[in-house]
C-alpha cells in the first residue's frame, strides 16, 4: 500500500507546488488575468442580454483600472530598464554557512510612481541559493544604500550571475521584469570547530629526525633560566645561588615527536560541513605541532592538494561544486591524485597511513558506506592502512515499527527543517563493525 500512495502523493505535491508557482504569465499576473475574465463575462452575458447598468459600471471600471495600471507598469519598467543601474558589492570577508551574509545594493537616484514598486533579487547558478527580495518605493533625490542578507546553506563560492529587477503594482495586477547581469561571487567556508580531541597520527616517519614541540614542554627538568617569582621555590637551583649569588630555576626541556607527514583525505559532500571543520581543526593542531599537512578532498579533480590548514580551507571551497556534480562516484580518483601528489610530484615520500574523514551521516547510507569502504579495501591492497576520522551523527534512528499514524505522518506533514535529520543506527553500527573486522581505525 504504502508503495502505491507515496508516489501519488509525492505526484500530487509537486503538481500543486508546479501551479503555485505561476506567477504571472507575460506582464499579465493569474490575478488580472482572473478579474479581465470577470469583466469580458460581465460585458458578454448580463450587460448585452439584460442592459444592467451595474454590471455595466463594474465591467467598464474593472477593465478600465487595469488597463491603466499595465499601461503604467509598462511604461515606468520600459523606462528603469533602459536607465537604471544598481550597483551590488558583495561581502569583501569570507562568511560562514549556516550564517546570515550581508550584500550591499546601492539605487540610484530614483522617481517612481505611486502605487508602484521595484523588486530587486539577486540570481545564482546554483539551484539552493537562497530567495530573497529588497522592494524599493518612492522617490529619492540621491542614491539610496541597503543591505540584504542571505544565509547560504553550505560553504562555497555561490555565484552571483544577474540581479532580477521587478516593477509591479500594488494590486500585483502586472509586472515588467528584466535581468541586470552580475560577475561576482559570495565566498562561505565551514563554521569554526573547537580543539579536536583526535590522537596524533603520522602518515609517514622518518626514524632520527626529530622536531622540537615548543608548545608542550613535558621533558625533563634540565633547562635553566632567570628566576621568576612564578616559578616557585621548589625550582631554585640553590647550588648556582651559593656559588654565583644568581637565582636560577629549572624549567622541562622541549618536548620530542617524530618528524613525518599527516597525509589526510576529507570525503566531503556540500551538506558535510562539520567534517571541514573538523578537518581543519586537526590540520592547525598537526600544524602547530610542526608536522607536514597534506590534504586532498572530495571533487579534488585536478586541482593540486593542500599543504596547509589556510590551502586547506581554500581546497575544501573551491572544490564543493565538483563534489556534488560527481556525487560520489570520483572518491578513488581523486585519492589517487593525493598520492602521486605525494609519492611522485613534489614531497617525494612514502604514504603508509591515509587519514580519511567522512561523516557518520553518510556511512549511515547504505550505498555511500559502500562506497567508502570500497575505498578503504583498495587502498589495502596498495598497502597503506586507512584510519577513519568519523564525526558522530546528530540522531541515531532504531529499526523499531512504526504504527500506523507513523506510517502516514511523513505522507501528510512536511519534517520540520530545524530538527536534526536522523540516521539508521543498524547501518552506522554496521559500517563501524565491517571497519574494527578488517582491523581499520576508526575515531568518532
Amino acid at each position: 500500500m504504502k508503495r502505491v500512495l507515496q508516489p501519488l502523493w509525492i505526484y500530487l505535491t509537486e503538481a500543486f507546488h508546479r501551479v503555485a508557482q505561476v506567477r504571472s504569465l507575460g506582464p499579465l499576473s493569474v490575478r488580472c488575468l482572473l478579474l479581465v475574465a470577470l469583466g469580458l463575462y460581465l460585458l458578454v452575458s448580463p450587460v448585452a442580454r439584460h442592459t444592467d447598468i451595474v454590471s455595466a459600471a463594474l465591467a467598464y471600471g474593472l477593465l478600465g483600472t487595469i488597463l491603466t495600471l499595465a499601461v503604467t507598469v509598462a511604461a515606468q519598467g520600459l523606462f528603469l530598464r533602459r536607465h537604471l543601474a544598481v550597483a551590488v558589492v558583495p561581502p569583501s570577508d569570507e562568511g560562514i554557512s549556516g550564517e546570515a551574509v550581508r550584500v550591499a545594493i546601492t539605487v540610484p537616484r530614483l522617481r517612481l510612481l505611486p502605487l508602484l514598486s521595484l523588486d530587486l533579487r539577486l540570481e545564482s547558478s546554483a539551484a539552493d541559493f537562497p530567495k530573497a527580495a529588497l522592494r524599493v518605493t518612492g522617490f529619492s533625490s540621491g542614491d539610496r544604500s541597503f543591505t540584504l542578507d542571505l544565509t547560504l546553506p553550505h560553504r562555497g563560492a555561490w555565484p552571483l550571475t544577474a540581479l532580477r529587477c521587478e516593477v509591479k503594482d500594488a494590486a500585483g495586477l502586472a509586472c515588467v521584469s528584466w535581468l541586470q547581469p552580475l560577475a561576482s561571487s559570495i565566498e562561505v567556508g565551514p563554521p569554526e570547530a573547537g580543539e579536536t580531541r583526535l590522537p596524533l597520527i603520522s602518515s609517514t616517519q622518518r626514524p632520527g629526525d626529530l622536531a622540537v614541540d615548543v608548545f608542550n614542554r613535558q621533558g625533563d627538568p634540565f633547562d635553566i633560566k632567570a628566576y621568576h617569582p612564578s616559578d616557585g621555590i621548589k625550582k631554585i637551583v640553590w647550588k648556582a645561588y651559593a656559588k654565583s649569588g644568581e637565582l636560577l630555576s629549572r624549567h622541562p626541556e622541549a618536548s620530542m615527536t617524530p618528524e613525518g607527514y599527516v597525509v589526510m583525505m576529507v570525503l566531503a559532500r556540500p551538506e558535510d560541513d562539520v567534517v571541514c571543520s573538523s578537518a581543519l581543526a586537526y590540520a592547525q593542531a598537526v600544524s602547530e605541532l610542526k608536522l607536514d599537512v597534506v590534504a586532498g578532498c572530495e571533487g579534488l579533480g585536478g586541482r593540486a592538494p593542500a599543504t596547509s590548514p589556510a590551502l586547506m580551507r581554500e581546497l575544501l571551497i573551491d572544490a564543493v561544486w565538483d563534489a556534488r556534480r560527481q556525487a560520489g562516484e570520483a572518491l578513488q580518483e581523486d585519492t589517487v591524485s593525493l598520492l602521486d601528489f605525494c609519492a611522485n610530484q613534489a614531497l617525494r615520500v612514502q604514504v603508509k597511513k591515509l587519514l580519511i574523514f567522512c561523516a557518520g551521516s553518510r556511512v549511515a547510507e547504505p550505498a555511500e558506506s559502500a562506497r567508502i569502504l570500497k575505498l578503504a579495501g583498495w587502498l589495502t591492497l596498495q598497502g597503506i592502512e586507512p584510519a577513519f576520522c568519523v564525526t558522530a551523527p546528530e540522531r541515531l534512528l532504531s529499526a523499531a515499527p512504526r504504527g500506523a499514524i507513523g506510517r502516514i505522518a511523513p505522507l501528510v506533514f512536511e519534517p520540520d527543517p530545524a530538527e536534526p535529520q536522523g540516521v539508521s543506527a543498524s547501518q552506522y553500527r554496521s559500517f563501524l563493525a565491517q571497519c574494527l573486522s578488517k582491523q581499520w581505525e576508526v575515531f568518532v
